[in-house]
């Protein structure tokens, strides 16, 4: 048969490793067999009471005001460091059903946009194999035939987009302006060097 002594020393001994439910619990049962006690139990439960209170104080935040709730220790981990950041935008490209040959590449926002587009462009009779995944935040996905000529992929594309140089700049506010004649020049001079 077991003693109140013996449950004071099990409670004393699962004390250490407890969680803050279990400790008050564990306090809990202890004002339960005080009435049972004599003197000396008494005093060892009495003195078990202050160090399960210590214990449960250790574990809990004090809160900032008499009306909040504590908030309960616990370890933070910061995810933000690892994680991959959304792609800037996705491309999309398209190919030949026959030749495998590249068609066309557009630029969208999101990837779902891509997959409508592709969806959109796609005859809705044929007989596809779609390849899809999604990892890091980015999302994948192959369109081909069933013979294995693909016919579309949608991919993210982070690659920043090219600083316009001066002259380009200044042709191009020129071809706003109604003068085609300076933006027709930057090409002439890149045939003239190759």
């Amino acid at each position: 048969m077991t003693t109140a002594a013996d449950t004071l020393r099990a409670i004393e001994a699962r004390a250490e490793r407890a969680i803050v439910q279990e400790l008050r619990l564990m306090t809990q049962e202890i004002l339960a067999l005080r009435t049972q006690l004599v003197l000396q139990e008494r005093a060892h439960a009495d003195a078990l009471l202050l160090k399960l209170d210590h214990l449960e104080r250790g574990q809990t935040a004090s809160p900032a005001d008499g009306s909040s709730t504590p908030d309960y220790l616990m370890p933070t981990l910061s995810l933000t460091l690892f994680e991959t950041p959304m792609p800037k935008a996705y491309r999309v490209y398209f190919y030949a059903h026959e030749y495998g040959d590249l068609e066309d590449v557009v630029t969208v926002d999101t990837f779902d946009f891509g997959v409508q587009l592709v969806r959109d462009r796609l005859t809705r009779d044929g007989d596809y194999a779609i390849t899809a995944s999604w990892i890091k935040h980015q999302g994948e996905m192959t369109v081909a035939t069933p013979r294995g000529m693909v016919v579309a992929r949608v991919e993210a594309d982070d690659r920043d987009a090219p600083t316009p140089e001066p002259v380009v700049l200044e042709a191009c506010n020129a071809l706003r302006a109604g003068d085609t004649s300076r933006i027709e020049h930057l090409f002439e001079r890149l045939l003239e060097a190759a």
